[in-house]
């Protein structure tokens, strides 16, 4: 029988760090699910999602727990085991606009208030092209269940997107994209 754990993994960024976790996964008979990993700055911050054989599951561990990681935190937890859920429809918003405080507290807000979480976040801030002005960018995937209507969600963000001065673009991930 095999146990999934979800490894996070944030500390300063090395050369091999991401080869050491993989090697001991592979030496412990684990198999490598899912991961999502970066670098910030100098830091590196990455979290994965292994299945491991149950009689290698401690061992695992504190191989894991023994990795040498400059300021480095890890969480090793068991794998929530996930309810019936409702048939979802997934969603990929693209944004960008100018930068200013509260961007992605209004959008995770406006989402939350449709009891829709977000899947996947990714948010990057750069100097404008043609001006000094930051400009704000996210790429946001999101799943809703079949029984809340997409116009609902996209007349909303269409509202939002008016108070944030930014852009929308909803892609239905069926061949339908549409600028809000």
């Amino acid at each position: 029988m095999a146990n999934t754990i979800i490894l996070t993994v944030i500390g300063s960024d090395r050369p091999g760090l991401v080869d050491d976790l993989s090697t001991m996964v592979n030496k412990h008979g684990g198999n490598w699910l899912e991961s999502r990993m970066t670098r910030l700055s100098s830091n590196f911050a990455g979290i994965v999602r292994v299945s491991v054989p149950e009689t290698n599951h401690e061992a695992l561990e504190r191989d894991i727990q023994s990795l040498g990681c400059a300021n480095c935190q890890l969480i090793i937890e068991q794998e929530a085991k996930a309810g019936a859920d409702e048939a979802l429809r997934e969603l990929s918003l693209e944004i960008i606009g100018p930068d200013h405080p509260g961007i992605v507290q209004d959008i995770s807000h406006a989402l939350a208030e449709k009891k829709i979480g977000i899947n996947e976040i990714s948010t990057d801030c750069q100097d404008g092209a043609m001006s000094s002005e930051r400009i704000f960018s996210a790429e946001i995937n999101i799943a809703i269940p079949t029984s809340i209507p997409v116009d609902s969600i996209r007349d909303q963000l269409e509202e939002l997107a008016n108070q944030l001065f930014v852009d929308i673009t909803m892609d239905d991930l069926q061949g339908t994209v549409t600028r809000i």
